[in-house]
């Protein structure tokens, strides 16, 4: 009876033995196939990431570049890259519905070289736009596949030009510089030296082309939002653009080359008040229309002149005043308060937005409503040749006021708002008052003017 028994207690844990031995041979193998899979599609991913890279890299540099990569060995696999690229009109390119091999819901609409057409058809794409896929717009799309043993990732990315909005404060250059008791919100930006006087203050990122020069004393300028150098954007972009975007345009209908002087009077119901004055000629009777059938897609645009302007906005609208090489033209003036039916930081929800675009400056005129008073206005405004303040009698009055603004302020230049005292304090003029639109960081005004490079707004993978 013992040896029986011993002799299936050792049959027993053989038995186990043998079934542990079993399950760790089979773990060690799925461990190493989970491996080699893992190896597999991360070696694939790097690829494609590397491809849209190479790409993105080639378009920064060269905005209207579609070529793309076809069939190239990288890295012990391949790489597809394809390029839609709208600056381009992706010229002599055919737009398919392709699927990756293997990847079925990865499927997206892409233009390719007529060249790169029969192989797609091959591996079952076909010609035209994917449902529900749209290939429109200002902005260039990568298609970046890697494919390594068999497996392919692919990795989306989309780029257009950034809007010149989303900045608190840019300029080209600075003659005024930020100074102890200067406060700044939002993104701030100059193309050249970032030179400071004391402590002035940055809630927002800081950046600069060539570097930070600190003077005064303290030398001790505070970044909360952090400081980078050797960041390069030109103030670059063709007002043209804006004229082909334009609802409506007011131009010389003399054909004499006489300056378009107009004025936009906006009014808290929606509507607009405006009259034009056409070179030495009488003011146009007023008329009021409705903004958003008069401008539906939000762009009013003046021609060879000069815009006056005031009021509270209900809706949402960029106005332009461009030079179009007639003497005096290309300014905006603020004959008074310039603001919002329903304020941002009031009502979060408001949809209420303003962009002013100058060719040449923009200006809040000297007049009684202005004189001896604090100013407000709410706007993004840009000033591509010249700068954005008040006129000289407002900086030399006898009076200290306020010139409120909520918005950004980009110009080629900086201009001084008020007069100071040998210990730096303001005495007379207006004291710059500056708070961020935070909306600019997501949502812009209408056709408002984009840098010239473009820049990755989306990363798909």
């Amino acid at each position: 009876m013992g040896g029986k028994a011993s002799l299936l207690v050792v049959l027993g844990f053989s038995m186990i033995f043998l079934v542990v031995g079993l399950n760790f041979s089979n773990l060690s193998t799925r461990a190493v196939d989970n491996y080699s899979s893992y190896y597999t599609v991360t070696k694939a991913y790097d690829i494609a990431v590397s491809g849209a890279n190479m790409a993105a890299n080639q378009i920064f540099m060269d905005k209207t570049w579609d070529a793309g990569y076809q069939n190239l060995s990288f890295d012990g696999g391949v790489l597809n890259v394809y390029v839609s690229n709208t600056i381009t009109g992706t010229a002599g390119k055919v737009l398919i519905c392709h699927t990756p091999p293997g990847n079925p819901n990865a499927k997206h609409s892409m233009w390719v070289p007529v060249s790169a057409v029969p192989s797609h058809l091959a591996h079952g794409d076909y010609l035209g736009d994917c449902s529900g896929q749209s290939s429109g717009g200002q902005t260039a799309t990568i298609i970046s596949e890697g494919t390594y043993n068999g497996v392919t990732k692919v990795v989306e990315v989309l780029l257009r030009g950034s809007s010149f909005a989303k900045f608190g404060n840019y300029y080209s250059t600075m003659s005024a510089y930020p100074a102890t008791g200067d406060t700044f919100e939002g993104p701030f930006h100059v193309n050249e030296w970032l030179t400071t006087y004391g402590s002035p203050v940055f809630w927002g990122k800081a950046t600069s082309a060539k570097g930070l020069k600190m003077m005064g004393s303290p030398k001790d300028p505070k970044f909360y939002g952090g400081y980078e150098d050797g960041v390069n954007i030109p103030l670059e972009f063709d007002t043209t653009n804006l004229r082909s975007n334009a609802d409506y345009i007011f131009y010389d209908t003399t054909r004499t080359k006489s300056l378009v002087n107009v004025r936009l009077y906006f009014n808290s119901d929606g509507t607009l008040t405006y009259s034009q004055k056409i070179g030495a000629g009488n003011w146009s009777s007023s008329k009021t229309v409705n903004l958003s059938t008069f401008a539906p897609n939000g762009v009013i645009y003046v021609q060879g002149g000069n815009i006056y302007t005031k009021g509270t906005l209900n809706g949402k609208v960029t106005i332009v005043a461009a030079k179009s090489k007639i003497t005096n033209a290309g300014n905006v003036y603020f004959e008074d308060n310039l603001v919002y039916n329903k304020d941002p930081r009031i009502y979060p929800n408001s949809t209420d937005m303003l962009g002013i675009v100058a060719e040449q400056n923009i200006r809040i005129q000297d007049n009684p409503n202005t004189r001896g008073k604090d100013i407000y206005t709410q706007a993004s405004m840009y000033a591509q040749n010249g700068t954005i303040g008040p006129e000289d009698g407002l900086i030399n009055q006898n009076f200290l006021g306020q010139w409120n603004i909520l918005g950004g302020l980009i110009a080629s230049n900086t201009r001084a708002t008020a007069q100071y005292d040998y210990k730096g304090n303001p005495i007379r003029g207006l004291k710059f008052v500056h708070r961020y639109d935070n909306r600019f960081l997501t949502s812009v005004p209408p056709s408002f003017p984009n840098t010239k490079s473009y820049e990755v707004v989306s990363w798909l993978e």
